[in-house]
């Protein structure tokens, strides 16, 4: 046994060994040095539970004595020995020590582990505290971060001061807001932040609050890092120490700039709503009755003639200004007030105290409570003075607009709001059957009388008319049936009559006849179709000798073909499979001259537009087809780009394929006088969603600006043949079809021209199929 090399190694244990730590080692000393077979510590619970019978823990716990224990089992007899481990008045638990080589009683063996007890009892202790100790530095800086993290965090500017006033600490946000180092900000140097016409009185408001020690603030301009001026509110509290000694100041600067303008605001909208009042001649009052505090504006106060020598305004003031004539009918208006059933309404005249009158409109209304208690009345007086003359002007006007309706050449019908004809003009007269005596007062469905394209009648012609959105310079055709029963188309228009509280009064009606209108529109349709199919035709003229060509190929290629499978056939010895062979070759040449021949009839043809779902891509290559041969013989060659996958459009296949003819072979006599060059025309044709656009373009001479802005005006040519109609066309197809179409050029360089066309709705693509 040696105790003193047991308490060595024991003391040995690192300084920050925690207490599971020092229980091993006590173990491993009492094992090692003292020489017994079995040690351990076993801690006692801090609910004070002992896991030992209840004398041996009185005797540990009470006593606080080692406890000497023996048994027996099958080696022999074992000793026992429970020392308790002690600080101050707490027994932390016990070191259990069992051996069957010495007496538990042995005075020396027992003082040695209850030395080594004793020790490891204080270095639990002192692990113990050091981990509390641990805690208690670690919560600290926990709340010194939090506290730190909510300092910089602030919505504001933070910071605290010495007792004198000198700067010792900002907040994050106001280093950031202000672009300064805590360094420069230090001392006084934070008064560099203040507006320079402002410096002055906050140092003022500074010091007073720091000589009577008191909190305070004022409202300054500080300027940011970014140069800008924004307006604070700063307060500012004292902290004082158990004596009342002032120890720091604390401050808070708060962004009061939106705040400042929401005011500035307020008083713009203020002096607006007074500017206003004047302009509109309207002012306001209000009255608690239960006070008797009355309150008007400046506009009210002038109504009235009322001036500030007059004294204080009151609701009988108001009331007695009425004209002696109009007392009568101001009676139903203070009743109501008095009342506060209703809303009340009046017109009536003000005499002013200098005997002006003035004609006023009077409206009030009672303002509740949540409990449905009146709290007050308010109400406006408008001036109609000036009205009133109005008035009468437009009552001259009137008079003359009733003459002018009369004299006009369209026929026009008013009615008022319970749709009943008011008005009808000779022209109206004349194209309905009625006289305005007769119609007067008729429902204008029995005088107007429209008959839809179902060939029903319209009830309420009014509502009809006034439900489509008009062009009143065109209208919208109607049959009117007059009232002899004959039926002539007419365009007609209409607009609302709203009086001045937005409020509709009745409708006018105006129309005019429209059959000869329409017979000329008809003729003029049937020129243009005309004019288009000349100039198709003329397009065909043009192609005719190439066209002839393009169908001597496969004719040639049909005979030959046909030749040889006669020869096959007649033959000693038939050779089928080569006479099947031509006779395939004769259908595909015959294909060929029949596709040729089906563009041109389809050019030729005068027959009405035949709108449908169909691809441009098919369309381009029709026509390529049709002027290949010209194109060959004029030394063009083409190239085609197709972008997008996008080509279907919805539109007349004869005449997207004249537009598409028309430019082709623009392009190709533009590049005519082109020598030692390659003659190019590009076809490209590009595909989104949004819109297909196809652009033909050449390297020919090019058109100067002059002339590419007429290039599309009737009539227009730099040709010394042409009529000029060609492009002309060309417009009038494409924008019939929903697109537009350019030409953009440079001299010298050649030209492109360009047209869009509305993309085929998805839903509709299937059906636009190459063949017609």
């Amino acid at each position: 046994m040696d105790a003193t090399e047991g308490m060595r190694f024991l003391r040995a244990l690192s300084a920050d060994a925690d207490r599971d730590q020092v229980a091993d080692v006590l173990a491993k000393a009492c094992l090692r040095f003292i020489g017994v077979e079995r040690a351990e510590v076993v801690f006692f619970l801090d609910d004070g539970f002992v896991p030992f019978p209840s004398s041996i823990s009185s005797a540990l716990m009470e006593a606080r004595t080692p406890v000497a224990l023996a048994s027996e089992d099958g080696s022999g007899q074992r000793h026992e020995l429970l020392v308790p481990l002690i600080v101050g008045d707490d027994v932390l638990g016990a070191l259990k020590i069992e051996s069957s080589t010495f007496t538990a009683l042995d005075a020396d063996l027992t003082n040695a582990f209850e030395h080594l007890a004793a020790y490891a009892a204080l270095r639990i202790e002192k692990a113990s505290v050091d981990a509390e100790l641990r805690q208690f530095q670690e919560r600290a800086r926990l709340a010194e971060w939090e506290l730190r993290l909510s300092w910089d965090t602030l919505p504001a500017h933070a910071w605290h001061t010495s007792p004198d006033g000198r700067l010792e600490d900002v907040n994050r946000q106001w280093l950031s807001y202000f672009g300064l180092t805590k360094e420069e900000s230090m001392g006084f140097g934070y008064m560099r932040v203040f507006h320079p016409d402002d410096r002055e009185r906050v140092q003022e408001v500074w010091t007073r609050l720091l000589t009577n020690e008191i909190a305070g603030g004022v409202e300054a301009r500080m300027v940011g890092r970014d140069g800008a001026s924004r307006t604070f509110l700063l307060r500012a509290v004292p902290i004082r120490d158990e004596s009342g000694k002032v120890i720091k100041w604390y401050g808070l600067n708060t962004d009061v700039e939106d705040l400042k303008e929401a005011q500035r605001e307020i008083a713009r909208t203020a002096a607006a709503l007074a500017e206003g009042q004047k302009l509109s001649r309207t002012g306001t009052w209000s009255w608690r009755p239960t006070t008797d505090v009355f309150e008007w504006s400046e506009e009210c106060a002038r109504i009235f003639g009322f001036t500030e020598k007059d004294g204080a305004p009151t609701f009988a003031t108001m009331v007695e200004r009425a004209h002696p004539e109009d007392r009568a009918s101001t009676q139903p208006l203070e009743a109501a007030i008095a009342s506060a059933a209703r809303d009340a309404y009046a017109e009536r005249r003000v005499v002013r105290p200098d005997g002006t009158v003035v004609f006023v409109e009077s409206r009030s209304r009672a303002v509740r409570d949540a409990a449905g208690e009146i709290v007050e009345f308010v109400g406006t007086v408008r001036d109609l003075t000036e009205w009133k003359a109005v008035q009468d002007r437009i009552h001259e006007s009137e008079r003359r607009f009733a003459a002018t309706l009369s004299s006009i050449g369209d026929a026009v019908i008013s009615t008022d709001d319970r749709g009943r004809l008011t008005f009808i003009n000779p022209v109206g007269e004349k194209l309905t059957g009625w006289t305005l005596p007769e119609a007067a007062e008729r429902p204008v469905g029995e005088v107007f009388r429209l008959i839809d394209e179902t060939r029903g009648s319209v009830d309420d012609p009014v509502a009809e008319i006034l439900g489509h959105e008009v062009d009143p310079a065109t209208g919208i055709q109607y049959v009117l049936r007059a009232r002899s029963g004959s039926e002539l188309i007419i365009d007609v228009s209409g607009a609302p009559i709203i009086d001045g509280r937005g409020e509709m009064k009745g409708a006018v009606l105006v129309f005019r006849d429209m059959t000869q209108r329409n017979e000329t529109t008809e003729a003029l349709r049937k020129l243009k179709e005309d004019l288009a199919r000349m100039s198709r035709l003329t397009a065909i003229g043009e192609l005719a000798v190439s066209v002839a060509h393009e169908m001597n190929q496969p004719l040639m290629a049909i005979v030959t073909n046909a030749a040889a499978a006669m020869s096959w056939l007649k033959s000693g010895s038939p050779n089928i499979e080569e006479a099947v062979q031509a006779i395939d070759w004769v259908l595909r040449d015959g294909h060929r001259a029949g596709e040729v021949l089906s563009g041109i009839l389809a050019l030729a043809r005068n027959s009405r537009p035949k709108v449908g779902p169909l691809s441009i891509r098919s369309v381009i290559e029709e026509v390529l087809l049709l002027t290949k041969s010209e194109l060959r013989q004029k030394g063009v060659v083409v190239e085609i780009r197709y972008d997008g996958e996008v080509d279907s459009v919805n539109g007349d296949r004869i005449q997207l394929q004249q537009v598409l003819i028309n430019l082709v072979m623009n392009g190709a006599e533009a590049m005519a006088t082109i020598e030692g060059e390659r003659k190019v025309l590009q076809i490209v044709l590009s595909g989104r969603n949004s819109s297909i656009e196809v652009s033909v373009s050449d390297n020919g001479v090019g058109l100067d600006p002059d002339t590419a802005d007429r290039a599309f005006e009737a009539f227009f040519t730099t040709k010394a043949t042409g009529i000029g109609m060609g492009l002309s066309i060309c417009r009038s197809i494409i924008e019939a079809h929903g697109g537009h179409i350019w030409v953009t050029t440079k001299k010298g360089t050649g030209s492109t021209f360009s047209f869009t066309l509305p993309p085929l709705p998805s839903s509709q693509e299937r059906s636009a199929t190459p063949e017609e």
